[in-house]
């Protein structure tokens, strides 16, 4: 599959200033929301954001025991009368939550801006790509509905921490389904929003509820209940990843939304400077951390000094800081696990890091873990950047002697969601289109196109 391209634009002054509105909101407390109800356990913890980690949204409730447990009961019990329900009256709830956040869509992007760390671009195309979810999703009729439906959880991390998992959510509840959902923990916010909009459309208690926690066993619990029809896991989190082999029952249908490396391959590739921009773009955009970004670059051993040498030019130009500044191309890492774990790997490979990987040191960026890029190269296969993805600001560059040993290559890698290809050749083109089972492909571009919530589509929670 071949994405076209896809843009945003908006007003900046609109947006600053729906930005310095959220940054004044007052902290408060996020209770879960099981049944319609706010349920609090008493054992509180903090978040804060990654721009600046003296910022903090307020205390969010880590579930006690038996509490995953009691989601799901309501979510089954609620599923009874939800899926009897007309489709056009379940359409209903969402036209309503659609006009919401349209309306909002400036708070909406300043409110991803601060929990996430996107740039200003970044955040309102995140806002447009769950209006674009959900305007598609009201759009259905009763034709091709039909399915099983029950509980479904959806699991998603801080890559699309609004578009993926209210975009997978309104999908499922549209087709009939009941959910629980469990956004990032470090960007919670966006998702707990949104469900307080769609509560105010009266949708009925229990068909979506709401938690979050600080440990991986608490998702890994929600993934592996048998009661679940199904399970969506979205992101690039290390629990997300071994999710995949731990489900208990043959029967649950998991859409997988997960991070790979997303591979490019250079062959050939004509324009060099036009390729090497769109190359940084794929790998580096919201530093590494894209569901898309790139980490692997597999090259021909002909173009490969010649792409090299440009990348590099063109990574010593990026400007990484505050990503509200209109002039910034890419913020900080999520986490201080997330910048620990860099920089250990860093600290292993230096070596091989042609350039960045360092820490970002200046007046606005101490309250943050703000890093430049890494190009890498030389890797031995064994390394784990070589082929596990690591959902940070790296692009390891692989030298293969011809376009076959490039194809062969790219088998061999994780691609998760996509892959893509720079060539004026082309056979070669054509030979990758048909070769390449990466579910997404692009084509002599960047993938910024590519958007999040692949899944989300009604008729993908049917069983």
């Amino acid at each position: 599959m071949i994405c076209p391209n896809v843009s945003s634009s908006y007003d900046g002054e609109k947006l600053e200033a729906a930005f310095q509105a959220v940054l004044q909101t007052k902290k408060r407390d996020f209770p879960s929301h099981i049944g319609g109800l706010k349920v609090a356990s008493g054992n509180e913890f903090a978040v804060k954001s990654p721009i600046d980690n003296s910022i903090s949204f307020g205390f969010f409730q880590e579930p006690e025991d038996g509490i995953t447990d009691r989601a799901v009961d309501v979510a089954i019990k609620a599923h009874l009368s939800w899926s009897a329900t007309d489709i056009g009256r379940r359409i209903s709830y969402f036209k309503d939550l659609l006009e919401t956040v349209r309306a909002q869509r400036y708070r909406l992007a300043a409110m991803v801006i601060l929990s996430s760390g996107m740039t200003r671009d970044e955040s309102v195309s995140e806002v447009d790509r769950l209006i674009e979810v959900i305007s598609a999703e009201c759009e259905k009729t009763d034709s091709g509905m039909k399915g099983k439906t029950g509980a479904w959880g959806i699991i998603t991390s801080h890559n699309s921490p609004l578009a993926s998992p209210i975009g997978h959510a309104v999908a499922a509840m549209i087709a009939g389904n009941s959910t629980v959902v469990m956004p990032s923990r470090y960007c919670p916010v966006p998702v707990y929003t949104l469900y307080e909009m769609i509560d105010k459309t009266g949708l009925p208690p229990g068909v979506m509820n709401v938690l979050i926690d600080r440990k991986d066993s608490t998702y890994e619990k929600l993934a592996n209940d048998p009661r679940l029809e199904g399970v969506v896991i979205s992101g690039s989190a290390d629990c997300l990843q071994d999710m995949i082999f731990l489900q208990v029952d043959d029967e649950l249908k998991v859409l997988n939304e997960l991070k790979g490396m997303n591979p490019i391959i250079v062959h050939r590739p004509g324009d060099i400077d036009a390729a090497a921009s769109k190359i940084i773009s794929s790998a580096f955009s919201y530093s590494g951390q894209r569901l898309f970004s790139t980490s692997k670059l597999i090259v021909t051993a002909d173009d490969g000094g010649k792409i090299v040498n440009v990348l590099l030019e063109k990574a010593k130009e990026l400007k990484i800081g505050d990503p509200t500044d209109a002039g910034v191309f890419s913020g900080p890492l999520i986490s201080e696990a997330s910048a620990k774990k860099f920089v250990g790997n860093m600290d292993r490979i230096r070596g091989n890091v042609l350039y960045g990987g360092r820490k970002v040191e200046d007046e606005f960026t101490g309250n943050g873990s703000y890093f430049t890029p890494a190009i890498v190269t030389g890797l031995d296969d064994s390394s784990e950047l070589m082929y596990m993805d690591q959902d940070m600001p790296v692009l390891c560059i692989k030298t293969v002697r011809n376009f076959d040993a490039a194809l062969e290559e790219l088998a061999e890698t994780e691609c998760g969601l996509s892959a893509g290809i720079f060539s004026k050749d082309r056979n070669a083109v054509e030979r990758f289109l048909s070769e390449s089972d990466a579910r997404f492909r692009f084509v002599n571009d960047s993938n910024i196109s590519l958007r999040p919530a692949v899944y989300a589509r009604a008729e993908e929670f049917l069983k």
